[in-house]
């Protein structure tokens, strides 16, 4: 095989090719973490907008502020099943009805054990047919808001 034969490019293309393919491959995500949380406070709003507020505070956790919710008293749970693969968090928002009690529209929760990393976040509110999904850079003291859209 000569230095500048067809064949000899050929095969410099496909090492270059397989060198590239290794390079963009994505690393490992590593297995999936399944926790919960549960409303911290359940609490009156004047404005109704269903939006969702990250606190990210100085110990790494998250606060999160789900506004809008509608048809709730404070006997309710609103609860969360959070799905988290790497840097990708999946939230699922389940919401169970109380009897009697005042009419809520915001509830707070915390999610714990993140790093200074930038996350992917995805929020499905299923109950009221609601969707979020945004990036989320924690560090301390970033305050986001975000609106839902139907989903």
């Amino acid at each position: 095989m000569e230095l500048f034969s067809v064949e000899f490019y050929v095969i410099m293309f496909t090492v270059a090719a397989l060198l590239v393919g290794l390079i963009v491959k994505p690393r490992e995500k590593g297995p999936a973490e399944l926790s919960f949380a549960t409303a911290l406070v359940l609490d009156r709003e004047t404005d109704t907008t269903p939006r969702l507020e990250f606190r990210c505070l100085d110990n790494g956790d998250v606060a999160l502020i789900r506004s809008g919710l509608t048809g709730i008293t404070d006997t309710a749970t609103v609860a969360l099943s959070i799905t988290r693969i790497g840097f990708d968090i999946s939230v699922e928002e389940r919401v169970t009805p109380g009897v009697g009690g005042f009419p809520v529209e915001r509830a707070s929760f915390l999610l714990e054990g993140l790093g200074a990393e930038r996350y992917h976040i995805t929020y499905n509110a299923s109950a009221y047919s609601l969707f979020l999904s945004t990036t989320l850079l924690n560090r301390p003291g970033i305050c986001l808001t975000r609106s839902f859209t139907q989903s």
